[in-house]
């Protein structure tokens, strides 16, 4: 205590680490005994997921087909129940309005399967790829009925239907990958 410039003796509370006669070759902080971890070198990669393609499919064919009859019950619903004309997709086999819906919304869950699919084969994280690609597609298809100047009624109707869709698709999708993507445990 006699030495000013050490005010506590030899029993600093700032020191918090005795200092560690260590090897030449050994990195600091790391424990005498214990070899560097960038030398052991891991055996396997670990495994990756797989999807089982059957059982993806068959709820991929299911959410198209629910999608397909809620295009078709929403169409029903507005123009015939409500009298709120849609405005109607594109119809490409001239079958009238209710037809249109129900092959946009079959379209529209065929595409996000495929595209999860994929999403699966190529993504770190596939779910979350797949959730903001169908987030936003449905913002683009409920923005869409309000170009070119629409009644004010029928545009809202038409944009709650594809808002309706997506939320479909996406937690259906969803569900179905959740049950089909097989991770494998990795070998001990």
């Amino acid at each position: 205590m006699s030495d000013q410039q050490r005010p506590y003796g030899s029993e600093d509370p700032t020191q918090r680490y005795r200092p560690v006669n260590r090897p030449a070759d050994q990195p600091p902080g790391m424990p005498p005994a214990a070899k560097p971890s960038w030398e052991a070198a891991p055996k396997d990669p670990p495994p990756e997921p797989r999807l089982d393609l059957g059982r993806y499919w068959a709820g991929a064919a299911a959410t198209v087909l629910v999608c397909a009859l809620l295009g078709f019950t929403a169409s029903v619903i507005f123009d015939e129940v409500f009298d709120i004309g849609l405005i109607p997709p594109p119809d490409a086999f001239g079958a009238g309005d209710d037809a249109s819906w129900a092959a946009a919304g079959a379209l529209f869950a065929l595409a996000a399967a495929v595209v999860l699919n994929l999403l699966v084969v190529v993504a770190p994280r596939p779910r979350m790829f797949f959730g903001w690609l169908v987030g936003l597609a449905t913002v683009i298809l409920a923005v869409l009925p309000f170009t070119g100047n629409p009644d004010p009624l029928p545009g809202a109707m038409t944009a709650l239907v594809w808002v309706i869709l997506g939320i479909a698709v996406s937690s259906m999708l969803g569900s179905v990958i959740v049950r089909t993507l097989v991770v494998p445990t990795p070998p001990r």
